[in-house]
């Protein structure tokens, strides 16, 4: 997993961009944009589920 930051308009407003890379296919599996929180992180987790 990695992330990504960048803002809207203000820094106040910062959003982030996580998200899961499989190196074998060379592809992203499952990504969320939000604010740089647990909740945005377990909605990342939760996408990820599926794979084990």
């Amino acid at each position: 997993m990695d992330e990504q930051w960048g803002y809207v308009g203000a820094k106040s407003r910062q959003r982030w961009l996580f998200y899961a890379y499989d190196r074998l296919r060379k592809t992203v599996v499952a990504h969320v944009f939000g604010e740089r929180t647990i909740a945005t992180l377990e909605r990342l987790m939760s996408l990820l589920s599926p794979f084990g």
